[in-house]
């Protein structure tokens, strides 16, 4: 009887660790972190912007963040590559008061 309850006892802790558990996390929404007065130069830093598991924005006037489809660490900054790709579609919307495009959020 000890040879079968110390086996399943033993899987059943690994299907309760993490170790099994698959993250499917794809891409991230990375907040505008920086200065509440938004300049070309901030607005288009990507030192700037922090990954979130999701997007907190609601439409108004003010960049909020970014969509970009390579994952990062909770709190990390985008990936150069990805960021310089929309770096005058962020400010543009900071212009105009207007996402650019959809991976684009505003805020208050």
């Amino acid at each position: 009887m000890k040879k079968l309850i110390i086996p399943a006892v033993a899987i059943a802790l690994a299907f309760g660790t993490s170790a099994f558990k698959a993250t499917t996390t794809t891409s991230n929404f990375f907040k505008y972190i920086g200065p509440s007065a938004r300049t070309s130069a901030q607005v288009q830093d990507l030192n700037n912007y922090a990954a979130l598991d999701v997007n907190p924005c609601i439409d108004n006037g003010n960049v909020c963040g970014v969509t970009l489809t390579t994952a990062k660490t909770i709190g990390q900054a985008p990936a150069s590559s990805e960021f310089n790709v929309q770096k005058a579609n962020l400010w543009s919307s900071q212009q105009s008061h207007t996402a650019a495009n959809a991976a684009i959020g505003m805020e208050e």
